[in-house]
């Protein structure tokens, strides 16, 4: 497996964390100085230490880190390397405009100036690696035919969010929340009543999170427990982000308290989830083991 030594200065810490994450969702190891170095480690020792042992060093290109003494002493190191190895070690990563070093320029390097993706794919190409763009929270629709990556994960962990959301949207406005189960995974039902002289007066607007397509669709069918409305019901596009979701919801909500006020009754509020496979297993092994002085893998 390929792997690479991230040299850079502070002020470029969020775009190198990011490249970092990227490249390890597409199978590279990376060496990034705020995941590798602990607490009492010695941070020269450690640098050179994964200077050492890595592929390639990726020099993260910026005015700043030009004139960083630190990202002067790793490229230094890593010039030496290549010079006794004989064989291309360092790659410039042009991250912001700057004066590349006279020894770098006849290089060819990865160039994240105007487009990420543009950057992304000629650094990953390096390593050999022809699907360049990495799977995230943002993107991980486009992956949903890949039977390689788990992107389930993803949706799994967006509607998570939603539901975290959309409940203290609910909280706000007094409205109940109920999230479906395993009779109808990925949805939640956000309800209230009014009391209206001798009547009760409800509203509901459910969401859930559908099939192929992995849009989120709305349905105002009259029913507290989103376990008991059909798939058929969800009828309405509300399209597919968090935000979309909430702008929704939100709306949804506010038109009816402008008409009829705040609810009445108290609201409750039901989002547990059953398990899946063998997760309640794999949770109470892993709680096990935190209070277990022995932590190899031979019991």
């Amino acid at each position: 497996m390929s792997s690479i030594f991230l040299s850079h200065t502070s002020i470029d810490k969020p775009f190198v964390e990011k490249l970092a994450r990227d490249l390890k969702r597409i199978g590279v190891n990376v060496w990034f100085d705020k995941w590798e170095i602990k607490i009492g480690d010695s941070i020269t020792w450690r640098i050179e230490e994964g200077i050492r042992e890595n592929e390639f060093l990726g020099i993260v290109l910026s005015p700043e880190a030009l004139n960083s003494e630190w990202v002067k002493s790793e490229l230094g190191s890593a010039w030496v390397k290549q010079m006794q190895t004989k064989k291309v070690f360092v790659l410039p990563i042009f991250y912001r405009e700057c004066q590349i070093p006279y020894f770098l320029a006849d290089r060819r390097f990865a160039d994240f100036r105007n487009e990420y993706a543009r950057g992304f794919s000629e650094l990953a190409s390096i390593f050999g690696i022809e699907e360049t763009e990495a799977i995230t929270e943002d993107n991980w629709r486009k992956f949903t035919k890949s039977k390689k990556l788990n992107w389930k994960s993803y949706k799994t962990k967006e509607f998570e969010q939603l539901v975290t959301t959309l409940v203290d949207r609910a909280i706000d406005y007094g409205w109940s929340a109920w999230v479906g189960g395993t009779a109808n995974e990925y949805s939640i039902t956000i309800s209230c009543s009014f009391k209206q002289e001798n009547t009760y007066l409800n509203k509901y607007i459910s969401l859930k999170l559908a099939g192929e397509s992995n849009a989120y669709m709305a349905s105002l069918k009259k029913e507290s427990n989103p376990n008991n409305i059909k798939v058929s019901d969800f009828d309405i596009y509300v399209g597919n982000s968090i935000n979309a979701c909430d702008e929704y919801v939100w709306r949804f909500m506010d038109d009816i308290k402008v008409v009829y006020g705040m609810p009445m009754e108290k609201p409750q509020y039901f989002t547990e989830r059953f398990s899946r496979n063998n997760e309640i297993y794999e949770a109470t092994k892993e709680l096990v083991n935190r209070f277990n002085w022995y932590k190899g893998d031979k019991l």
